[in-house]
């Protein structure tokens, strides 16, 4: 391999190293929405739900 291609290889693995960093933070970011937004419903994973989603009671 010469100079030139070494260059090119090092440039793509240093922009998918950037990709992937991106990537991570938006996944974190996607859980502390859904998070958030759990919090803000008050939803407790622990309670039993009184509803299924489509608001017919659970027995």
């Amino acid at each position: 391999m010469n100079e030139q291609e070494t260059s090119l290889l090092e440039q793509m693995l240093a922009e998918q190293k950037k990709q992937t960093s991106l990537l991570e933070q938006i996944a974190l970011n996607q859980i502390a929405l859904i998070e958030a937004l759990a919090d803000d419903q008050g939803i407790d994973t622990g309670e039993v739900p009184l509803t299924y989603m489509d608001g017919k009671p659970c027995r």
